[in-house]
């Protein structure tokens, strides 16, 4: 005697508008990152543009106590709000792919943290001139692979774009690679964010 299923099958529609909101979804979970992104991609034009500053020109040591003060405040807010957006904001449903982001992010972080620790360790010292670079095709890496999770590849174009910047930064003074890390910092991160941001404002089409 053949059983019969417990649970009726979807239809085609039903499939075709099931895989259509969990596009929506995962490309609103990106979209909704966007302002996350102006948030880091401001900071860091910022204090590289500060960094450049100080470097170049002479200051006084009041000067670089502020320097360095607001990049103190400047990291504690934008970490805060981070933390607060992404786990007290709102509840959410997590996507698969929004968690496939955060792990990549957090693995870029690390990453570039081995290489401050490993480049010490053969060098004796912390060479940033080398680092920066490095730490560029790091993030250049993730915004072309959190792109390519989301299938929004207009960020993995500014991933591209980011490490064309790393190339041409390698080749540079450590004060004009300050400069270039707040051009790029500002192109590859505000830039794609405020268009993902305006993005989310439009109504999803589902």
């Amino acid at each position: 005697m053949n059983s019969t299923a417990s649970h009726p099958e979807m239809s085609d529609s039903e499939l075709l508008k099931t895989l259509k909101t969990a596009v929506a979804t995962s490309k609103r979970s990106l979209f909704d990152d966007g302002i996350l992104l102006m948030l880091w991609g401001g900071m860091f034009t910022i204090g590289f543009l500060l960094n450049y500053y100080k470097s170049t020109y002479l200051v006084v040591w009041w000067e670089r106590n502020i320097i360095d003060t607001i990049h103190i405040l400047g990291g504690i807010v934008v970490i805060g709000i981070t933390i607060y957006f992404i786990f007290f904001r709102k509840k959410t449903i997590r996507t698969y792919t929004a968690i496939s982001t955060r792990f990549v992010w957090i693995g870029i972080i690390l990453a570039h943290n081995l290489n401050v620790i490993i480049t010490k360790g053969f060098l004796h010292d912390v060479n940033f001139a080398l680092l920066h670079p490095l730490q560029m095709v790091l993030i250049g890496f993730a915004l072309f692979v959190t792109g390519g999770i989301y299938r929004y590849y207009l960020l993995s174009a500014f991933g591209v774009i980011y490490w064309v910047a790393a190339w041409i930064g390698s080749g540079l003074e450590l004060s004009d690679q300050y400069l270039l890390r707040a051009i790029a910092d500002f192109i590859c991160f505000v830039i794609p964010g405020i268009l993902m941001y305006m993005q989310n404002k439009k109504p999803a089409d589902v």
